[in-house]
């Protein structure tokens, strides 16, 4: 009976979530020249997209496209123009973080790029993505001397037969390979953080119970462990090369991954695991706001979500114009914003009560009251000490959740929840 509740649950919190996401996703034409006003008593997270691969992976849903030179040193030039934009409209950044794509195909050009910011802003922290064949001297002498502070490597298996079956072996080696290599740099950042994924079709337990030994043998400070999302434009491909997911075995895996990395690392978030406090968290969790530049990107600022052009020839046109690449927004109400940081506090299992009083005052659990008392009655959250905490059950639940937002959004041709704006 009670394994049958728990599936009630999960199948009413997959339903839910893909409703409200998208809903959450109907965004508006944004016909403006310029973003919200800053405040002047924030600093806010800069992120960074690029979009560039030298190979793509089938099963990697983020916006990216194949590495073109010419178009690549484009658009690093409307990179620049758009932190220009940020800069002149008052908003001041303190922290930087870097995905994509692989940030590092040009790593020259994205040096330069972060030396702008920090010629306009004091950043404190930067945090730059990569893959194990940028591993290279030249490559992690430019990102120490630009003044990285933590590297997150896409390893996302050391099973030589699941880097085979998605297109990963011979572009950046063996499992034994990239290990090594991982060895070798410990210590030359604050924080060095491996990107792995779990629940490939072709994953058994053992699988991933020689990943998870190989990571404590490689010692990394940090490992950042995401469930496969599939978007709907990704099926297809990822399905032929390398067989349907079962979503069924997601939830063993998980608890596989909490119970024997939880023996070395401490857990930060539901996907997040370090061995030592000091480790930068992988979204740098200081920051409840953050702005975007670069195709694709999305930003959260003062209640609003929006979101840059998916069209790479066009961000660099409207940047050549000197107007904002944004095309589309969603100003959430109270209440949206507030589920919002519910999500994100219970991603970082950090959901404070007198954090929500400040920001929405002492009524705040009357418009959170249905969501809270849910996850309270099912068992994935209690009330301790001022802080609603997450119990087992509820890391995977928000785990669920996250992979759906992640998923929707990540989708290639999400642009189309977009087409009325773009």
């Amino acid at each position: 009976m009670a394994g049958f509740f728990v599936m009630v649950v999960e199948k009413f919190l997959k339903y839910f979530g893909t409703r409200r996401t998208r809903r959450y996703l109907t965004f508006d034409k944004y016909d403006s020249d310029s973003l919200a006003a800053a405040r002047q008593d924030k600093s806010y997270l800069l992120y960074i997209h690029i979009p560039f691969c030298q190979e793509l992976c089938p099963y990697c849903s983020f916006v990216k496209v194949k590495f073109d030179r010419c178009l690549a040193l484009k658009y690093f030039e409307a990179l620049k123009k758009e932190i220009g934009l940020y800069h002149r409209q008052g908003f001041r950044f303190d922290s930087i973080y870097v995905g994509g794509g692989t940030p590092t195909v040009m790593p020259e050009k994205l040096a330069e790029i972060v030396d702008y910011a920090k010629s306009l802003w004091e950043i404190k922290h930067l945090s730059v993505e990569t893959n194990p064949n940028h591993l290279t001297d030249d490559i992690l002498g430019i990102l120490k001397t630009a003044g990285t502070n933590r590297l997150s490597v896409g390893v996302q298996s050391f099973n030589n037969e699941i880097l085979k079956s998605t297109d990963r072996l011979k572009k950046y080696g063996s499992g034994e390979d990239v290990a090594e290599r991982l060895s070798s740099i410990g210590g030359m950042f604050d924080t060095l953080n491996a990107d792995m994924i779990f629940n490939f079709a072709d994953q058994s337990n053992d699988m991933l119970m020689q990943d998870i030994e190989t990571l404590k043998k490689v010692c990394v400070d940090q490992v950042t462990w995401y469930p496969l999302m599939v978007s709907k434009g990704q099926k297809k491909e990822l399905f032929e090369k390398c067989g349907k997911v079962d979503y069924r075995r997601e939830k063993e895996l998980y608890k596989l991954i909490v119970g024997n990395l939880g023996q070395v690392y401490k857990q930060q978030s539901v996907w997040c695991f370090a061995r030592e406090k000091g480790a930068i968290d992988e979204y740098i969790i200081d920051h409840d706001e953050y702005a975007a530049v670069g195709a694709s990107s999305w930003g959260y600022i003062n209640g609003t979500m929006y979101s840059n052009t998916f069209s790479i020839p066009k961000y660099i046109e409207l940047l050549e114009k000197g107007k904002h690449p944004v095309v589309a927004y969603r100003r959430f109400s109270k209440i949206e914003r507030m589920r919002y940081d519910l999500l994100i506090g219970m991603l970082e299992d950090n959901v404070s009560a007198e954090v929500f009083r400040k920001k929405y005052g002492p009524r705040f659990w009357i418009g959170l009251g249905a969501e809270l008392g849910f996850l309270i009655a099912v068992g994935a959250m209690r009330y301790d000490g001022g802080k609603f905490v997450l119990t087992e059950r509820g890391r995977y639940y928000c785990l669920m959740l996250m992979r759906n937002l992640f998923e929707i959004t990540g989708d290639h041709r999400a642009e189309r929840i977009f087409s009325d704006a773009i």
